[in-house]
């Protein structure tokens, strides 16, 4: 069973400590990310700056442990809000992804699926972190899509994502951000 680690509400939100995420390729070791290390209090926003295939998107990745194959975290600490990301179990982190943590991915032509409409990729996220009924889950993608500046948000709900222009596709990843009001959001 997981246990939380000791919460302290006055210390940081995030805690990021030794970070090592490396990649075992054919061509040999990868260091993505190479002993990193900072905090985020509620309230603060960071960047993360550097040129591109520097490690800011596997920084993220590693975060929500999302890593893709042959990569991995080898070594440090991820502490959110008390408790180590690190050594929580997959249905734990789960529930944690997209709900207490979410992530506005770089490319949302890859992050949304183009079998399933707006409405309902929005309606997802909500039904299983909020328990929304569907009618609720809809009402509430449309106020989302309306606050992220989709016009005519409610007849855009029945749209598939290749109907969108690129800039529409990254609001509706915002709105699927920010559709279960996270403590932390992720901006890659």
């Amino acid at each position: 069973m997981y246990a939380p680690l000791k919460k302290d509400n006055t210390g940081p939100l995030l805690q990021v400590r030794g970070l090592k995420s490396y990649f075992f390729t054919r061509g040999g070791l990868v260091k993505a990310v190479d002993d990193l290390s900072f905090e985020i209090s509620a309230g603060e926003t960071l960047a993360l700056v550097g040129e591109s295939g520097c490690g800011k998107s596997m920084t993220s990745l590693s975060i929500l442990r999302l890593i893709p194959e042959p990569g991995r975290v080898v070594d440090g600490e991820i502490i959110f809000d008390g408790q180590d990301l690190l050594h929580m179990p997959p249905n734990e982190i789960r529930r944690v992804r997209g709900n207490r943590i979410s992530m506005i991915f770089q490319e949302p032509m890859t992050s949304l699926n183009p079998v399933f409409k707006i409405g309902e990729q929005i309606a997802e996220v909500l039904r299983l972190h909020r328990g929304m009924t569907n009618t609720e889950a809809l009402e509430q993608a449309t106020q989302l899509l309306t606050a992220v500046g989709i016009p005519a948000a409610e007849s855009r709900l029945r749209d598939f994502p290749h109907q969108l222009s690129g800039g529409q596709r990254q609001r509706v990843m915002i709105a699927i951000a920010l559709a279960c009001d996270p403590q932390l959001l992720i901006a890659d």
